[in-house]
């Protein structure tokens, strides 16, 4: 059978392929700072029209459905998705749509994104930051494998601003920091002191620290292959091992951060019901451990999970202190 045929035959369904080329098994992780950011300003602020913040997640769902997106048409067109890949099926890599149309898919996500974003800019008070976090996310969204000098290819990955797929730092800095903050900020009146208390800050870094761990778990599977293309992950800098080590370290900060804040009064006892996933952290752990290759599928998703279950809990946590 001609190998067009092949994959026409094993194509699935249209619904299914478009669902699969989101990467649903991470979508979580916009959604999870999100939920807990919006419950501590509940706490700090009073109750709050969850509309605003129902609408950031929104924006930050769409954003990482369009980086990832794009991410899987340029590392398409730029030889990086071949048939080594031992990451989940893409799309585009897969045949199962053609660069334009996953390229499309992208800027439609990205579109969408960015008016969302403009929207959220014209309350009174977040048009600075807003607008910030909005013309960031897209260009980025759009520069780390696309363009001229993309940033993933340049040595510049771990420098950039952006989502899923893009460098660690910043993966803390926007799936922990700004989305868990984007509740609180976008609740506050004109004019309101703009101090961030020191609960939210710290849970903030702990649903951050989950986030990125995200990203070390799928850097470290693919670094062989990452290597060729020329990707310059800290996976492929530093290798196995220190990606290993920087996982295991971005879970133990993650608990360590609502301990700390328990411990320094700055939140209630309550605070502590995240330490109920820690015997899933610690299985996820020694898997990503363990486990080379392909066998890391299981636990890019797998970690995105225990991010969801400690958001939960540790939203459960806020509501129970009152």
């Amino acid at each position: 059978m001609p190998a067009n045929s092949a994959k026409e035959a094993e194509r699935p369904p249209t619904w299914k392929v478009l669902v699969l080329a989101t990467r649903p098994n991470t979508l979580a992780a916009s959604f999870t700072p999100v939920l807990v950011g919006f419950a501590v300003a509940s706490r700090e602020l009073g109750a709050l029209d969850p509309a605003p913040a129902f609408r950031f997640w929104v924006f930050a769902c769409l954003i990482q459905i369009g980086t990832n997106l794009h991410n899987d048409y340029a590392d398409f067109v730029k030889g990086a998705d071949t048939d080594d890949r031992v990451g989940q099926a893409r799309a585009t890599q897969k045949g199962w749509l053609s660069p334009g149309q996953t390229a499309g898919l992208s800027t439609a996500a990205l579109v969408a994104a960015a008016s969302i974003g403009a929207s959220l800019a014209r309350r009174p008070g977040c048009g600075g930051w807003m607008t910030f976090v909005t013309i960031t996310s897209v260009f980025n969204a759009l520069a780390y494998t696309g363009g001229p000098f993309p940033l993933g290819y340049v040595g510049l990955g771990n420098v950039s601003i952006g989502y899923s797929g893009l460098g660690d730092v910043f993966v803390f800095a926007y799936f922990g920091l700004v989305a868990t903050l984007a509740p609180y900020y976008l609740a506050l009146e004109a004019g309101a002191p703009r101090a961030c208390p020191a609960a939210l800050l710290a849970a903030a870094a702990a649903v951050g620290c989950l986030a990125t761990a995200i990203i070390v778990v799928n850097n470290l599977r693919d670094r062989h292959t990452d290597v060729r293309a020329g990707k310059r992950t800290l996976a492929v800098r530093f290798g196995g091992a220190a990606a290993r080590a920087e996982y295991l370290a971005l879970v133990l900060a993650a608990y360590g951060a609502v301990a700390a804040c328990v411990a320094l009064r700055a939140a209630p006892a309550a605070w502590l019901l995240p330490l109920l996933s820690a015997p899933l952290a610690a299985k996820t752990t020694r898997s990503v451990f363990a486990e080379e290759g392909a066998a890391l599928n299981a636990y890019v998703g797998g970690t995105a999970k225990l991010q969801l279950l400690f958001g939960l809990l540790l939203t459960a946590g806020v509501y129970a202190s009152g």
